[in-house]
């Protein structure tokens, strides 16, 4: 469950932080090289001074139900999505309809998530600054030509780079 008391007091990217570390995610801050993954050592500072620019959920049990935990982040230019088992179709659409990541997301990789069809790499076209789409190991996809044929076209700045068999 969403805690929207918490992201209105401590701010979006803290929110968020918290939410993906304690789904086993990583997250790396503007300016920053290092990916933050303790839970416990989360920085403190001033409300707002920490912008997640990276999002790297390998193994996590990030789900639907805290995707809007991402509404608030207006930096997130890189996320990968690698052995999650709860992401699904409605995960990409949510993701591709939320305004901020509309505007940042430049890179998205998607790895072995079973339950991704191509009606959500489909739902990624509204992601529409998106320069870098990585696919691999997602056997719930069928129809591949349709579907980058389609999303291609829909995104024709896009690199479109798959591994899939």
């Amino acid at each position: 469950r969403v805690d929207h008391e918490r992201i209105r007091a401590v701010g979006p990217d803290r929110a968020a932080s918290e939410w993906l570390l304690r789904c086993g995610a990583l997250v790396r801050y503007q300016g920053s090289p290092k990916w933050q993954q303790d839970y416990n050592a989360l920085p403190t500072g001033p409300l707002g001074k920490y912008k997640i620019e990276a999002i790297s959920a390998t193994d996590s049990c990030i789900m639907y139900r805290g995707f809007d935990y991402l509404d608030g982040l207006e930096h997130v230019t890189d996320i990968k999505l690698e052995k999650c088992m709860y992401i699904q179709d409605e995960c990409l659409q949510r993701l591709s309809e939320t305004n901020n990541l509309q505007k940042s997301l430049q890179q998205l990789k998607i790895i072995s998530c079973g339950n991704v069809t191509d009606r959500g790499i489909l739902a990624l076209h509204k992601l529409t600054n998106l320069e870098y789409l990585y696919l691999s190991d997602l056997p719930g996809i069928r129809e591949k030509e349709k579907t980058f044929r389609v999303l291609q076209q829909a995104l024709p700045n896009l690199e479109l780079e798959l591994d899939l068999e």
